[in-house]
């Protein structure tokens, strides 16, 4: 339901707007599983695409993915605090053998590169219930990583955007905190909230209901929508009572 709630406000948001400044973090490949994904092809014309990927690996997946996108950039980096970021990864040569049931019919690198994380202990579960060492498969990736506000000015990006998206694997709550919401105000944030901690999950909703933000969770993912744009949160909200009954 949460995937179809952000369905309905991108369509609505972009009736609204017209054309959308649209930033993933955590893009990954770009394609498989992700939920912007069909929507920024079929809008092409009307979205600009910015993918914020840290892992190198994904750079030509990802590139390859929006090749016919007439207006995407991709910035190899991570959204945080200023400095460098240690992300733990599985290495290539693993790919094969982390194959969990959810990823049947993926490409053979997708499950493995979407468990990277800045929390080890993510990925050392992860990798242990497919029976598997972490010791043996985990490498260190140590990418440069910013605040949005200052990437989105170097890469001469608009200092509003209309849709952030994130997919940090447990540090959703900690992209959010560093996307600078107050300038760069963004209309809809879509992110996963099943690897956040109760405690940081509480002080995340808390933090967006004072920047003005309605929180639908849903599942494992939730959509955070700026509760001053009447029509968006009618939207939703005639979707959950329908749902509903």
């Amino acid at each position: 339901m949460t995937t179809n709630l952000y369905s309905i406000a991108l369509n609505v948001l972009i009736e609204i707007k017209h054309k959308l400044n649209i930033v993933v973090v955590g893009a990954n490949d770009g394609r498989v599983n992700d939920p912007i994904y069909e929507f920024a092809m079929g809008m092409s014309s009307k979205t600009n695409m910015l993918l914020i990927e840290p892992n190198k690996f994904l750079l030509p997946h990802l590139q390859k993915s929006y090749s016919s996108h007439p207006s995407h950039q991709i910035a190899n980096c991570a959204i945080g605090q200023e400095g460098i970021l240690t992300l733990y990864a599985v290495k290539a040569n693993w790919f094969d053998h982390f194959q969990p049931a959810y990823a049947k019919g993926w490409p053979q690198y997708r499950a493995a590169t979407g468990i990277t994380s800045a929390n080890k202990e993510h990925v050392e579960k992860a990798l242990l219930r497919e029976g598997i060492n972490p010791d043996d498969a985990i490498e260190i990736l140590n990418v440069p990583c910013q605040q949005l506000s200052p990437l989105l000015a170097a890469l001469n990006w608009p200092t509003a955007i209309d849709v952030l998206q994130i997919d940090a694997e447990g540090y959703d709550d900690f992209v959010i905190h560093a996307a600078n919401i107050q300038n760069t105000e963004p209309k809809l944030i879509y992110f996963e909230n099943h690897n956040i901690p109760e405690e940081r999950m509480d002080a995340l909703v808390n933090y967006l209901s004072s920047q003005h933000y309605q929180i639908y969770k849903m599942g494992g993912d939730s959509l955070a929508v700026d509760s001053r744009i009447n029509p968006l949160c009618a939207a939703i909200n005639e979707a959950i009572a329908t749902h509903r009954q």
